[in-house]
């Protein structure tokens, strides 16, 4: 199992560069919008970083596959209190370790941030973005919903796969 999650950001160009520079690495090319201008370079192949200005995930826990594929969520939460971290902690633990998965959830992973240690990061992988949109929906993602404040500094990005034909 990998125990680190690199992410970097920029054009079509630049990232498709760095792909092809590094054919072994498992270098995945991720869309954040309709109109292919948001893009992200998502290392998952668990090795030392390749990109010059990376962000790094230390991954505490995961289960589901380890295969990338269809849609992509990272939702942060920043921000807690001594007493709130150790709930969250809990919470994600317990979903990730012991919950049933949601249906069309492919992967979980409970990460923090490198250098910000404060930053918690629930990565999901999904069959598609309506299995997502679902699942906030579900009863298994209420344990979550109080931490998704401004207060805790809370946003999502949320991605699929690059298509040439995006551009």
């Amino acid at each position: 199992m990998i125990t680190r999650i690199s992410i970097t950001y920029g054009t079509k160009q630049i990232l498709s560069k760095l792909q092809n520079r590094y054919p072994d690495r498992q270098l995945l090319l991720l869309d954040s919008s309709a109109s292919g201008d948001k893009l992200a370079l998502l290392d998952v192949s668990g090795e030392e970083s390749v990109f010059s200005s990376p962000i790094h995930y230390d991954i505490k826990l995961h289960r589901g596959t380890t295969d990338w594929q269809g849609f992509i969520n990272f939702i942060y939460i920043d921000n807690l209190s001594p007493d709130d971290q150790k709930v969250f902690n809990s919470k994600a633990n317990h979903f990730v370790t012991t919950d049933p998965m949601p249906e069309g959830m492919r992967s979980i992973y409970f990460m923090k941030e490198e250098k910000n240690r404060s930053n918690n990061i629930l990565l999901s992988t999904w069959e598609d973005a309506a299995d997502f949109s679902t699942w906030k929906q579900d009863s298994s993602f209420k344990p979550f919903v109080y931490f998704l404040t401004g207060q805790n500094n809370y946003h999502e990005a949320s991605y699929h796969f690059f298509k040439p034909e995006n551009k």
